[in-house]
């Protein structure tokens, strides 16, 4: 006994390659680990608002607040604009730093009120962290945002 004829299988078209199929905002994804948890709402940099953030904090009793994430080799560049969220106090300054796999890519100081647009290549890495340290002398909390922190392929 044959069997019946069946349909030739049927080709799909490739997936989009648009640019918001090829990116992965930070906010989405978990981090592996992180020193004091991390806040993913909207934030507002130097009077801008960026929906899709990641925000740290940092003071006197705990300057040093780090998140880690898996890239899985996968994404060729992040970008961000990094400074201290808005409702953060007068009088501080925190240090922005981007480590790949260790090594460090991005350091800079910002005081409140400023803001840098920042773009890195992270290709073929598979572990990007993100840290922020505070430099002054109060206890209050300082929040240093990553607004709209972006992956691409």
């Amino acid at each position: 006994m044959t069997k019946p004829a069946t349909e030739a299988p049927t080709q799909t078209e490739p997936q989009s390659t648009s640019p918001a199929s090829k990116s992965q905002y930070l906010s989405e994804l978990e981090p592996l680990n992180s020193t004091a948890g991390v806040d993913t709402s909207a934030a507002e940099i130097n009077g801008k608002g960026f929906a899709r953030s990641v925000t740290l904090t940092a003071s006197a009793g705990g300057p040093v607040s780090s998140a880690e994430y898996h890239l899985g080799r996968q994404w060729k560049t992040f970008y961000a604009t990094v400074g201290l969220r808005d409702d953060s106090p007068s009088g501080g300054a925190l240090t922005f730093e981007v480590t790949l796999d260790g090594t460090q890519k991005y350091r800079e100081e910002i005081t409140l009120g400023e803001s840098r647009m920042i773009k890195l290549d992270v290709n073929d890495a598979l572990r990007l962290e993100l840290s922020i340290t505070y430099t002054g002398e109060s206890s209050d909390y300082h929040y240093g945002s990553w607004g709209d922190a972006k992956l691409e392929r």
